[in-house]
């Protein structure tokens, strides 16, 4: 795996990444400078209000960004889904996945499911160089969600100064609007109002319909095109590490990672995914793999998918969201990561308030300001936490491998060595169990190899086209500990790839080896049938000849006088009846063996065939059936005659 990405300068000094893309072999590589500033001309009263909302006040209803047609009653997921350049693919695949929710339910938090703690919030300052921090309201439901985020992120009434404004649906299009809150800033605000939510970090685990009910109802329209992106390709369980900047409108920035990966746990029944779309399918699926260890009695071990999503989106580096969506529907008790843990270890004795992003190693109360600094961060972790659960799934299926291959790896002399029939059913039973279990093991291994594959590949464009991004950052230290770290994480998920695919190919041995071994039984049985008919036969022969003959003249003698009236009841008799039925059964046994030759004898001596005695030997040339054959010949022999009479 390439471990920096190729730069190069073009004549005026700017930097280029080579890739190794047969489609785009010159990427821009350079950080706008625009991110390293307080852009006070972006019109941040937009933030207060949803995107939803916004876009009925600019009167984008009638646009042809909204794809509805005439009377077609869209719901917010669908509007909210299709900007002007998103397709309709990913509308469908969430609004199928929310089926059942709306947004009146979930204001009015008279729904079951909504009430789950499933969110953690922070909110922060950075205004004057320290970090203020909003109350932290602590673990939220959806419903809790949406009635944080529905508080305007900044207080209203800021300088009126000219602002960056949308003109289109996310993404698109800039433009001067004044201050349009109409209010002056008050010179006497108080010290203790909550500071404006500058950065704002958005934890939640297993995302559900509620959830994301609560993220469209309140995303702003600078966040809806980061998590427009963030709700599909969490949903959607694909690879993806980038670093993106929209194509039109205000310079923004939106660094992401989304990295699926399999669970191993061992438990008395699965853990079933709880969300469910409008097939009632859920989200994640799992895979019952007890069959890896068909010896064990005690609970059984299943394979789950599972995602960590990370989106980090801003107009620069003082503002701008994060949100990290988690799957954890898999683990149970104190090994479940859940908000609510999160918190209460914030209350305990010594207890710290532990940032999720992070997995709970970093102090939420000590932040990083800057955003590739923390996305470098969070992904360190994320990635390393991906990594070992790999490392545990790889583990197992090779020890489960290890363990059985060897065991039930039958050599063909044990087949020729069997004492008894119930021992060659046993032991066929137990070839055709090891073909059917290499079958499956091979199935998962090359699953699991084509899926670790991915994973590898998206971290392999990371290091060619997206880590220029973060190196050489100014004050930033701890940049190069993370950059190194995650290499190192990128080079062990390589070695776990040629491990899997190392596995696929010895289970393809295995069972090339099983085949090669019925094969081989089959034609030792083949054998063995051929051999039991040639004794039948000779059996068969000797009923013939010796037995049956007896048989027939002792029926023969045994019946009523009166029915073979010309048959003596005397010994003499009898012995002449046995040798005749005798001669017959020579003479049987005889047609039996050479039944070509002798019905070509017959054929030959009722005139339809021809022979002719060749002289180098015993073979006999057989000429096609002439139909004329025997009229012809008649035909001459009556002239011959008449000619002699005359």
């Amino acid at each position: 795996m390439g471990n920096l990405a190729k730069v190069m300068e073009d004549e005026g000094g700017k930097k280029f990444i080579q890739t190794s893309s047969p489609f785009l072999t010159l990427v821009t590589c350079e950080w706008n400078p625009k991110f390293a500033t307080r852009r006070e001309e972006v019109d941040y009263e937009i933030e207060n209000k949803p995107y939803i909302e916004a876009r009925a006040e600019l009167g984008l209803e009638e646009n042809v960004e909204t794809y509805a047609e005439p009377g077609e009653d869209e719901n917010i997921v669908r509007t909210f889904m299709r900007g002007r350049h998103e397709s309709d693919v990913r509308a469908d695949r969430v609004e199928a996945f929310c089926f059942g929710a709306n947004l009146e339910l979930l204001q009015a938090e008279k729904v079951r499911g909504s009430e789950a703690v499933v969110a953690w919030l922070d909110e922060r300052s950075f205004e004057g160089g320290r970090s203020r921090s909003r109350i932290k309201p602590g673990p939220l439901t959806a419903s809790g969600l949406y009635k944080e985020l529905k508080k305007p992120r900044y207080r209203p009434g800021r300088p009126n100064l000219p602002k960056v404004c949308p003109a289109g649906g996310g993404g698109g299009g800039s433009g001067i609007r004044r201050n349009p809150s109409g209010i002056n800033p008050d010179p006497n605000e108080s010290p203790r109002e909550e500071p404006d939510a500058e950065r704002r970090l958005i934890f939640i685990t297993d995302l559900d319909r509620w959830s994301i009910y609560a993220l469209i109802g309140t995303a702003s329209y600078y966040q809806a095109f980061a998590l427009r992106d963030a709700l599909y390709n969490h949903l959607a369980f694909e690879n993806l590490i980038e670093v993106t900047f929209p194509p039109a409108g205000l310079a923004m920035f939106q660094l992401a990672f989304h990295l699926p990966y399999y669970a191993w746990r061992t438990s008395q029944s699965a853990c079933e995914d709880h969300r469910q779309d409008a097939n009632a399918s859920p989200l994640r699926q799992s895979l019952d793999i007890s069959f890896l260890n068909p010896k064990s009695s005690k609970s059984s071990n299943f394979l789950y998918e599972a995602q960590i999503s990370c989106v980090v989106a801003g107009s620069d580096e003082y503002r701008w969201v994060a949100y990290c969506f988690v799957d954890t529907y898999f683990d149970i008790g104190e090994a479940k990561e859940t908000v609510q843990s999160y918190h209460e270890d914030s209350l305990a004795d010594e207890g710290m308030f532990t940032d999720p992003f992070t997995f709970g190693e970093r102090d939420a109360d000590d932040p990083i300001q800057k955003p590739r600094e923390y996305f470098l961060e969070v992904f360190r972790v994320r990635i390393d936490q991906v990594k070992c659960e790999w490392e545990q799934v790889v583990a197992n299926v090779q020890e489960n491998i290890r363990k059985y291959v060897p065991t039930h790896h039958y050599s063909l002399a044990l087949s020729r060595e069997r004492t008894s029939s119930k021992v060659a059913e046993d032991h066929d039973s137990k070839v055709r169990k090891s073909r059917d279990w290499v079958v499956q093991v091979r199935r998962l291994s090359k699953q699991l190899s084509q899926d670790i594959s991915k994973t590898v590949d998206a971290c392999e464009r990371f290091c060619c086209k997206y880590a220029i991004y973060f190196r050489n950052l100014p004050g930033s230290p701890d940049v190069h500990l993370s950059l190194a770290a995650i290499q190192t994480t990128f080079d062990r998920l390589e070695l776990l790839k040629k491990t899997l695919e190392s596995l696929a190919e010895r289970c393809d041995d295995f069972a090339r080896d099983l085949e090669l071994h019925l094969i081989v039984e089959n034609i030792e049985v083949g054998n063995l049938q051929h051999k039991l008919s040639e004794d039948n036969k000779g059996l068969s022969v000797i009923m013939m000849l010796y037995i049956s003959p007896i048989a027939l003249t002792a029926s023969i003698f045994s019946m009523d006088k009166n029915v073979m009236p010309f048959i003596p009841a005397r010994f003499g008799s009898f012995i002449v009846l046995v040798f005749t039925f005798g001669i017959l059964g020579v003479i049987i046994h005889i047609f039996q063996l050479y039944r070509t030759w002798c019905w070509q004898i017959v054929m030959a001596l009722a005139g339809q065939k021809r022979w002719v005695r060749k002289t180098n030997g015993s073979y006999f040339d057989m000429p096609q059936f002439r139909k004329v054959f025997f009229w012809s010949r008649w035909k001459s022999t009556q002239g011959d005659v008449e000619q002699q009479l005359e």
